[in-house]
């Protein structure tokens, strides 16, 4: 069997990054599309076994040529562009950019397999746990409602032009190689700042749900969607196991010695947060798959990994 080929893009990013790592590891030759390299220290030690290609997405037209599989993982993932007066970052990016990447694949490689990275914000505050694929989507931000567009597009371009479009739903994705960054990441910050001795703030004292999952297993999900799954299932990649987001807190202030201090969230944080989640994930069990790394090793690798960047901007 030859080699096949993944164009992985947003690939410097925090997850397409670790599944770039995961492709190459399973034989795969892969290819790269960032806007910048920015990122370049996210795929140090395999550079050399990617090819990489530095362009706009919005830009993009035969480079998706000869690809077998193509993993769109880039795109805006803050919350609070809307209220920061740039509420069409998200459509340039979560929209517009994914419109012309079905354009290309359309007319350069309409046979390959695309996968659709979106995310548990798509559904907004569930009324029944664990979500699935039937639950109903009723995103409350910007962000949310951008990726739902952006599923609804290749949901259309398969329909109408045969395109081999699958969804994944990431749930709350974690690990090292992850900008601490609050209004994007928030579970990293927390611990980037635990790492450098400030007290966490836990929001309405964690008495909530979540669904979190160690970036390198999430990786593993995408390349078994690619190998195993189905392009007419949504897959949501998360543990699909519920655990309080206090006891997550409890776990990295032991591991730092840190205190937690409940405070109460900003308004924003209480109009667009999401309450409890827990994921449905049977669909991408029956493929083989199954988390390998625990929320206590988990958070001990992300919390080496920020400890490793002593000196470094890991968050104010």
């Amino acid at each position: 069997m030859s080699k096949k080929n993944v164009l992985i893009i947003g690939g410097l990013g925090f997850i397409g990054s670790h599944l770039a790592k995961e492709c190459i590891n399973n034989g795969y030759a892969v290819t790269i599309l960032s806007r910048s390299k920015s990122k370049i220290a996210n795929i140090s030690g395999f550079a050399d076994k990617v090819e990489l290609i530095i362009k706009d997405l919005r830009d993009i037209s035969s480079e998706v040529e000869g690809f077998d599989y193509i993993f769109h993982l880039a795109g805006s993932k803050n919350n609070y562009v809307i209220i920061e007066d740039q509420p069409f970052n998200d459509i340039e990016l979560n929209c517009t950019c994914t419109i012309v990447l079905l354009e290309a694949i359309k007319k350069y490689n309409p046979s390959c397999s695309l996968y659709f990275a979106s995310t548990i914000k798509v559904n907004g505050t569930p009324d029944k746990l664990p979500v699935n694929t039937s639950s109903p989507c009723n995103p409350l931000s910007l962000y949310g409602a951008t990726r739902l567009a952006g599923e609804h597009f290749c949901q259309i371009y398969k329909n109408v032009f045969n395109l081999k479009t699958t969804i994944i739903r990431f749930t709350n994705i974690f690990g090292v190689k992850e900008a601490a960054n609050p209004k994007q990441a928030g579970f990293n910050y927390m611990i980037a700042q635990a790492v450098k001795g400030h007290d966490i703030n836990l929001y309405s004292n964690g008495d909530f749900f979540r669904d979190y999952l160690y970036v390198t297993d999430a990786a593993r999900a995408c390349l078994a969607i690619a190998e195993k799954g189905f392009a007419e299932q949504i897959y949501y990649v998360g543990r699909g196991e519920f655990i309080k987001f206090r006891k997550m807190a409890e776990i990295v202030a032991q591991q730092t010695g840190v205190n937690i201090k409940p405070v109460e969230p900003p308004d924003f944080h209480k109009r667009v947060g999401i309450k409890d989640f827990v994921c449905d994930n049977e669909p991408l069990k029956k493929l083989g798959w199954l988390p390998e790394v625990s929320m206590e090793e988990g958070i001990k690798k992300t919390i080496d990994y920020y400890r490793s960047l002593e000196g470094l901007d890991i968050g104010k």
